[in-house]
C-alpha cells in the first residue's frame, strides 16, 4: 500500500513530465513564442498550487520563527 506522500510525489512527477512534454512540442515556438510564454505563466501558477502543501507550512514556520528572533 502506497503512502499519501508517495502518491503526492508520484503526482508531482507525472505533472512535471506532462509539462516537459508540452514544452517539447514544436508548435509552442511558432508565432514569436507566444504559446510558450503563455504556457510558462500557466506552469508557474500550476506549480505554485501543486506545491502549496510543501511551501505554505514552511513559510508559516519561518515567519513565526522570525517574529521570535526579532524580540
Amino acid at each position: 500500500m502506497d503512502s499519501p506522500f508517495s502518491k503526492y510525489l508520484d503526482l508531482l512527477w507525472r505533472m512535471f513530465e506532462a509539462d516537459i512534454n508540452q514544452l517539447s512540442q514544436p508548435w509552442m515556438y511558432y508565432w514569436l513564442l507566444v504559446p510558450a510564454i503563455g504556457y510558462l505563466v500557466f506552469f508557474f501558477i500550476k506549480w505554485a498550487v501543486l506545491t502549496t502543501p510543501i511551501w505554505l507550512p514552511l513559510s508559516i514556520i519561518v515567519r513565526s520563527q522570525g517574529d521570535v528572533w526579532k524580540k
